[in-house]
């Protein structure tokens, strides 16, 4: 796999693996549960290389191989991000049992019984707007359905006061990407289940 050098080349990397998979997808849940059993391998390490994460993501389309009995320690950082997604877990299981996952509106959003609001109920839609709320990268033009909202939005400005822009307006920079610490997947998790 190319090194990801940074969020403009990780959007895209997503757009290529939802474009590719698009039709091939497990549910989320099993996607989730596969990434979870990939990322055991990787529990006593602080930090993933661009190219790691965006590895395991793509292995995640495909069931999980058994993990060895002894990965060693983990990491408290890689516990909080395992215990973040148990819980997304736990609410798609939830979903599914009381029959939310049915709800042919659903990707205006609903909440899980924990309370937890979800915007996105497949792999493709969540790693999507999991790595364009984390990370950025992406651009008008892109092939993913993403678009910008019609008329202005609500910004902060240098002095932190909210004022209103043009979202096109607005600067979408390309900035570089030498890590990714389980922190920041864990950011991605939640941005995969309620960005828009």
């Amino acid at each position: 796999m190319a090194e990801l050098e940074n969020n403009r080349d990780l959007y895209q990397f997503i757009s290529g693996l939802v474009q590719q998979r698009g039709k091939t997808q497990p549910t989320l849940e099993v996607y989730l549960e596969n990434l979870r059993q990939l990322a055991q391998a990787r529990r006593g390490q602080e930090v993933l290389r661009p190219s790691d994460f965006a590895e395991l993501l793509a292995l995640a389309f495909e069931p999980a191989p058994a993990a060895p009995p002894d990965l060693g320690p983990a990491t408290q950082a890689f516990l909080d991000w395992d215990r973040r997604l148990g819980q997304q877990l736990l609410d798609l299981q939830q979903m599914k049992a009381a029959g939310t996952l049915d709800d042919e509106h659903r990707y205006f959003g609903v909440d899980a019984p924990s309370g937890r609001r979800w915007y996105n109920f497949d792999p493709a839609a969540f790693l999507e707007c999991a790595v364009a709320g984390t990370f950025g990268g992406w651009q008008e033009g892109d092939d993913t359905g993403r678009t910008y909202v019609p008329g202005p939005v609500a910004v902060l400005d240098a002095a932190g006061s909210l004022s209103t822009a043009d979202p096109r307006e607005l600067d979408e920079p390309v900035v570089p990407i030498q890590e990714i610490r389980w922190v920041d997947f864990e950011a991605f998790l939640e941005a995969g289940q309620s960005y828009e």
